[in-house]
């Protein structure tokens, strides 16, 4: 999760953003759906706040997901797992539409709108952040409140697909291999035991290439997931390895047409600033210490 940025970052970023998908969609205010490889895309929080590309308004949300809806373009993490490994075709221009960390709009915003279009999404829960008292109120850390079990409990019956997102939110490849594998088990572990079925899809925290290495994806494997997304850009392919799997951002403050480009790959060239982020953050300056994380009352 993020906090507001600068106006000028802000607006920078937009105009970055903005010129990358109109240089490669060049039909961007007419482009055509069901073009175009598979992607997943990511969110993270939904609200009003200020300047905070982490965090997309709940009306632009629901644009988002009429237009999937309405184009037939939503798949599962099932069909995209079939796909991967070459046993099913999808829909050029097919989405995964991902949610990453749990904060406590994705049950009063997101929610809602998933249910209206009957799009199969898959949250990715740092899980140490989630309140196991099915009544409690919800915690908060880093200035967010995040789901209580209830409110999960109401995600999984509305048919959303549960993955982990770590136990602590550090990143897996700034840890020792067992920290890394503890990480990755409890996380499931706590997760199967709330929900009763299983989990084999993870979410890596941070998600740049810093984040996430042959080893981290060793240590996956060894856990017992089958897919693992990463927060580098770009397409969904047959033979990608599904450990390190890319997604696209959806930011907040930005336009419908700039949704439609994301989805059909106008951004999948934003990956070149990614590496270019990489190269500044190393993964000795990530958190390897759990950030505000609340006491665990989960026997």
């Amino acid at each position: 999760m993020s906090t507001p940025i600068s106006r000028r970052r802000w607006y920078a970023k937009k105009l970055l953003r903005a010129g990358c998908a109109a240089l490669h969609w060049p039909t961007a205010v007419g482009g055509l759906p069901g073009t175009g490889p598979v992607r997943a895309l990511t969110y993270h929080a939904f609200g009003d706040q200020l300047r905070d590309p982490f965090c997309v308004r709940a009306a632009d949300f629901d644009r988002h997901m009429a237009w999937v809806a309405e184009h037939g373009l939503a798949v599962t993490l099932a069909d995209v797992e079939a796909f991967l490994a070459g046993k099913k075709p999808l829909v050029p221009g097919s989405v995964l539409v991902t949610i990453d960390d749990g904060v406590a709009s994705v049950h009063t915003a997101a929610l809602p709108v998933i249910k209206r279009y009957c799009i199969p999404a898959v949250i990715y829960l740092t899980v140490g952040l989630i309140e196991p008292q099915r009544h409690a109120a919800p915690r908060m850390a880093g200035g967010h409140v995040y789901l209580n079990r209830r409110q999960l409990e109401d995600l999984v019956d509305a048919g959303i697909e549960i993955g982990s997102h770590a136990y602590t939110h550090r990143s897996l490849a700034s840890l020792a291999e067992h920290e890394a594998l503890d990480e990755a088990c409890r996380s499931r572990d706590r997760l199967e035991a709330w929900l009763g079925r299983r989990v084999v899809s993870f979410a890596y925290p941070f998600g740049t290439r810093a984040d996430f290495s042959p080893a981290t994806a060793r240590v996956l494997s060894q856990a017992g997931y089958r897919t693992a997304c990463t927060s580098q850009h770009g397409a969904l392919r047959p033979g990608l390895d599904p450990l390190s799997l890319p997604r696209n951002k959806v930011e907040g403050g930005e336009p419908q047409w700039m949704f439609r480009a994301l989805c059909q790959g106008a951004l999948d060239k934003w990956r070149w600033v990614d590496h270019a982020l990489w190269r500044m953050q190393q993964a000795g300056k990530r958190p390897t210490e759990p950030a505000q994380m609340p006491a665990d009352s989960d026997p």
